[in-house]
């Protein structure tokens, strides 16, 4: 199953709030789960963010931000620390024209979406072409692993920790 949805959270928004109303037990289809996990990011509600992850979720990123993409290149980590990095690197943490793909198990959300992230240290607006494998189960998001274009983090000073 494929759906394309244009998503424009906006801090404060009554879409978003609802969303982060929401809890793994609360919300049903996989989409509603993972659009409720990006509605919290966008609502910079940590509390809800954190509480749709599973205890030991992780995030992995089969890159680093210098552009290895070999085995040492890869981070991992806890996805509760990436949350929280998130929302501490960035003012707008928004993820905008979502696509997704569920497969049949619905335990696993593809999302491509457009990454409208301003950087808190400079103000200075940071766009970037997002893919995310979200692995869900019944405690919540398991497993995040997030695609991005290295290039366009090295071209704009973004960093992120190499862990």
């Amino acid at each position: 199953m494929t759906r394309k949805a244009t998503v424009l959270y906006a801090t404060g928004t009554v879409m978003a709030l609802a969303a982060c109303a929401q809890t793994p037990d609360t919300v049903s289809s996989p989409i509603e789960r993972v659009d409720a996990f990006y509605a919290a990011l966008a609502a910079e509600d940590q509390e809800t963010a954190l509480g749709l992850l599973a205890p030991d979720a992780m995030l992995r990123a089969p890159y680093n931000p210098n552009g290895d993409a070999t085995d040492a290149g890869i981070r991992s980590f806890p996805a509760s620390v990436y949350v929280v990095s998130a929302l501490q690197t960035y003012d707008n943490l928004v993820f905008e024209d979502r696509e997704y793909s569920v497969a049949d198990d619905r335990g696993t959300v593809w999302i491509e979406a457009e990454g409208r992230l301003v950087v808190a240290s400079t103000g200075k607006p940071y766009e970037n072409r997002y893919v995310f494998k979200i692995e869900l189960s019944e405690a919540g998001i398991t497993e995040i692993t997030e695609y991005t274009n290295v290039a366009t983090l090295a071209r704009d000073g973004v960093t992120a920790g190499a862990r």
